[in-house]
């Protein structure tokens, strides 16, 4: 780990964003160019370097409200919390730790960067969001890390798998969404800004959360990625449900366990469809953070490139996490987890720092039959679904999955098949889970009112009653779509149906990655254009599509895959396109 500091020359129309603790301002050079200087004081793995060079438009809020200015002012001993203050256990620098007037700093200094097509966009969606989340991250983990924040929006063809090639796998690059954190920068694909602002505020907390888990905090072995991912997927939840202001606890509580319901029904598919070898967190096991005399280290399965595309580390790692917190209590786990931050920032740790740590704070009482070994066994060293996780399975029963769908509309009694659906939104876009609790048994019939409605024979003799469909929000549509997709057959009158109630091209990216899903699996031809469109403007999500456009072994939905290739080929990343082309030709 070192310090640097940089000076980059480049065209007067060129904006040089960098990792750097410093806002840089361009100082204006002859023959129209510009020099941008950047520092860190900071020492941090080389890996973290980054440099980020376009034309692109400072976007600003119409209107700058008190919450968006991010000040740093003196407090008293009693305002401020100085209950973690002391010596710091990392090399010297200057540390925000140790300066009172940080440690009380909710909303850091943030500027947004992109393209000026999308100012409108970024206004709407992103913008309003940064000063909740990252006060909302405050408020749980207490002093920022870092002393300011640059936000980029990234093109289409921004691709996950070039970036995290080029970049040797950090730890941080969240390969599903295009987001990708490192100090002082956060790059968000513009797949984020569409719909409403669910996937783009849970984005955002999940890289804010890396300032403390990824970054201040890194892992010494590179093999123990969930270090970083499984505290960052962990702490989106945490960090959104308080962003969300004046959320019920009831309200965020349905809300996490609906979005623990979508991660377990994606852990499921990654243990069934990935090596074993490749499911364990902690695969050195004894070895791991082992040093050779010359300074070298193994980096367990790093040159696999099936690697890229798994999400064990984030899934298994935020599991693990949920359920110390729910064993230990949340107010305990959370007040330990800022004495952590507070003792090892600025450090490398490998797992057992943070349980051992972690048990030696909390009382035996509240440890029953928690201890390193188990945990190691349980959870990091084993692949597959860990014990501990399968004995919480009938809780996350409770979330309706597909074969208690099938027993229950079988039976004609699907009123109470799907508990797992919360209430419509009302109000602000920020307060998406209030409403009227009395209406949610309503709700929780809609799977099942669609499943029953796409088994209606086409022609009747008399008119059916006409089914009313509640609104439901994106991580309710993902769910709801994930169940359709499960099912067999679904008729292009049910899919119609679908599209014409939730108008699902114009939802967020993980609701129309989806919806493409169902289109191609029942050849909707009607819909082919929202998969084209998928295909161009959210690049960085749909290599898999591609795959099944491939494997359908329809022409027409091949013939689809390869016009939408030649179209983007010379835009897209070129490992992303060699990838593209072997599934192709």
């Amino acid at each position: 780990m070192s310090t640097w500091q940089a000076t980059v020359r480049a065209a007067a129309s060129f904006v040089v964003l960098m990792s750097g603790e410093n806002s840089a301002k361009p100082t204006q050079l002859q023959e129209d160019y510009s020099s941008w200087h950047y520092y860190v004081t900071m020492p941090m793995p080389a890996s973290t370097f980054t440099i980020a060079v376009g034309s692109w438009t400072e976007m600003k809020p119409e209107i700058c409200s008190s919450n968006d200015v991010a000040t740093e002012r003196s407090f008293s001993p009693s305002e401020a919390d100085f209950r973690y203050i002391g010596v710091c256990g990392h090399m010297e620098y200057p540390c925000r730790f140790q300066k009172a007037s940080a440690t009380t700093q909710k909303i850091i200094p943030h500027r947004v960067f992109a393209p000026a097509c999308l100012k409108g966009a970024c206004q709407e969606t992103l913008l309003p969001l940064i000063p909740p989340c990252l006060s909302a991250a405050h408020s749980v983990l207490g002093t920022h890390p870092f002393s300011r924040l640059d936000i980029l929006i990234v093109p289409a063809n921004f691709s996950s798998l070039g970036m995290a090639r080029s970049l040797i796998y950090l730890e941080w690059y969240d390969l599903k969404t295009s987001s990708f954190c490192i100090p002082h920068i956060v790059f968000l694909s513009q797949s984020t800004l569409t719909g409403m602002s669910q996937l783009c505020g849970t984005r955002l907390c999940h890289e804010i959360a890396h300032a403390w888990f990824g970054l201040a905090i890194g892992a010494r072995d590179w093999t123990e990625e969930w270090l970083s991912e499984g505290f960052a997927t962990h702490l989106e939840d945490v960090f959104w449900a308080k962003a969300q202001q004046q959320l019920a606890p009831h309200e965020a509580r349905e809300q996490q366990e609906l979005r623990a319901c979508l991660r377990w029904r994606r852990l499921q598919d990654e243990v069934q469809n990935s090596p074993e070898e490749m499911q364990v967190l902690r695969p050195n096991k004894e070895k791991t953070g082992h040093v050779s005399d010359s300074g070298s280290s193994v980096i367990r399965h790093g040159l696999n490139p099936e690697k890229v595309f798994m999400q064990v580390h984030y899934l298994k790692g935020y599991f693990l996490l949920r359920f110390l917190a729910k064993r230990l209590g949340e107010d305990t786990y959370f007040s330990f987890l800022r004495k952590f931050v507070h003792t090892f920032h600025g450090q490398l740790i490998l797992s057992q720092d943070f349980l051992q740590m972690l048990l030696e704070n909390i009382p035996e009482e509240k440890r029953p039959e928690l201890s390193v070994g188990n945990i190691f066994r349980d959870w990091l060293e084993s692949s597959g679904i860990p014990q501990p996780l399968q004995r919480e399975r009938q809780a996350l029963a409770e979330c309706g999955l597909a074969q208690q769908v099938s027993a229950e509309v079988s039976a004609g009694d699907a009123v109470h098949a799907f508990p797992f659906l919360p209430p419509r939104a009302v109000g602000p876009a920020l307060h998406p889970w209030r409403g009227a609790r009395d209406r949610r048994r309503r709700r929780a019939t809609t799977v099942a009112k669609w499943v029953r409605v796409n088994r209606r024979p086409r022609k009747r003799k008399r008119k059916d009653r006409e089914e009313v469909f509640e609104k439901l929000l994106p991580d309710q549509l993902v769910l709801l779509l994930e169940h359709l997709l499960e099912q067999k057959t679904v008729t292009p009158r049910t899919l119609q149906s679908l599209e014409r109630i939730y108008r699902l091209s114009e939802q967020d990216a993980e609701v129309r990655h989806r919806w493409c899903e169902l289109i191609v699996k029942h050849k909707y031809t009607k819909a082919y254009r929202d998969v084209e469109r998928f295909l161009q403007e959210d690049q960085a999500m749909g290599i898999y599509l591609y795959g099944e456009l491939m494997l359908s072994e329809d022409p027409r939905q091949q013939h689809l895959a390869r016009r939408c290739f030649e179209l983007s080929r010379e835009q897209m990343d070129k490992s992303s396109a060699e990838v593209v082309a072997e599934m192709l030709f």
